[in-house]
């Protein structure tokens, strides 16, 4: 099936709302706390020299680069927390995580990377994950050590920045533990689209001594409230730039990421540390979300990016349509080319929702 690209106009969406969080320990393992939130307290200004590579060697590797997990914590925070949201968060919706929305409305620049996603429909929601491709497969077991030791160097950015408490320094010491993070689950209306996703967050913005710890004896509405009264960002490193087409680039493709990221989460901005060839860190450079637009302004359009997301959902939701009264998981296949969408096939449900959710 292939429908032609979207010519609606720019959809609406509403300010995203906190419904919940979750921790990831060492294990990869589920926690109902803050307790992996972390807190940017500092944002540096003028020449810096971080050494991404101190420590690097202690680090404890992430498990899950294959995508094992697909959507699996997501699904433990929707048994865990089911009770606490707001009754009206069953009502049809897509359920998934910002980073398969994100890699969607990317798209609609960029035809290079075809896109794999399965849309199951459950109970009259439909579960959205995303896939690894035989091309993305073949990217990452062929990664050169230079390109694992980038990503090692965005871990240890993080661990230079990010504090445990507002009113502590960030410790470099410890071992980086990647498969650690803190995410935030979002409900919000996208056009005519009911959307409840979670999103790994960098870090709480604590530069202001106003911010306070998390609450001592909390519960999961005090949490809530926690967070939504305060405001996150995101981090990033990025290469030194030299030249315009460098520039250009990192424009037209890396903040064009950024923006989708910080926009869908309601984050307040983004922090880029500029690097050298050898992994230091010798600037930082701070990005309004709002700022991004304009200073990437003629690369990209926010307007088409969430057009194109709309009209992905509508697709799916087309796609569901003679499905609607099906109680069991019917699953399909989607494959996403630049601003051409088409059914791939029709599998099992129970591929992407596990027995262990369905009943």
């Amino acid at each position: 099936m292939n429908i032609s690209s979207p010519s609606h106009i720019y959809p609406t969406f509403t300010k995203p709302e906190i419904v919940g969080y979750m921790s990831v320990d060492v294990s990869r393992q589920y926690h109902s706390d803050l307790s992996q939130l972390k807190y940017l307290t500092v944002i540096p200004n003028g020449r810096i020299a971080l050494d991404l590579n101190y420590g690097i060697e202690k680090a404890v590797k992430r498990t899950t680069d294959n995508n094992n997990e697909q959507i699996v914590l997501l699904l433990k925070f929707l048994l865990d927390k089911r009770p606490a949201l707001p009754t009206n968060s069953f009502e049809p919706m897509f359920i998934t995580y910002r980073r398969t929305l994100i890699s969607v409305m990317c798209s609609a620049f960029c035809n290079k990377d075809c896109l794999h996603i399965a849309a199951t429909l459950y109970n009259n929601n439909v579960y959205l994950c995303s896939l690894e491709t035989p091309q993305d497969v073949q990217k990452r077991l062929s990664r050169s050590l230079q390109e694992i030791k980038f990503c090692a160097w965005g871990y240890k950015f993080e661990q230079f920045m990010l504090s445990d408490l507002p009113n502590l320094k960030p410790d470099i010491d410890k071992p980086v533990i990647e498969n650690e993070e803190f995410s935030i689950f979002y409900r919000a209306m996208f056009g005519k689209h009911n959307l409840l996703y979670g999103a790994q967050i960098d870090g709480l913005l604590a530069t202001t001594e106003n911010v306070s710890g998390p609450p001592k004896m909390a519960n999961n509405e005090e949490n809530i409230n926690y967070l939504k009264n305060n405001e996150f960002i995101e981090l990033k490193t990025n290469r030194e730039i030299c030249n315009r087409r460098q520039e250009q680039n990192f424009k037209k493709y890396k903040l064009l990421r950024c923006w989708c990221q910080c926009y869908l989460a309601g984050l307040k901005g983004l922090l880029v540390g500029f690097r050298n060839d050898d992994g230091i860190i010798q600037r930082t450079q701070w990005f309004d979300t709002e700022e991004l637009v304009t200073y990437c302004k003629g690369e990209w359009s926010p307007q088409t990016a969430l057009s194109f997301l709309d009209y992905f959902l509508s697709f799916v939701n087309n796609c569901f349509h003679s499905q609607t009264n099906n109680h069991g998981p019917v699953s399909l296949q989607l494959e996403v080319n630049g601003s051409d969408i088409k059914v791939t096939k029709k599998f099992n449900g129970t591929d992407i929702l596990p027995d262990w959710y369905l009943q």
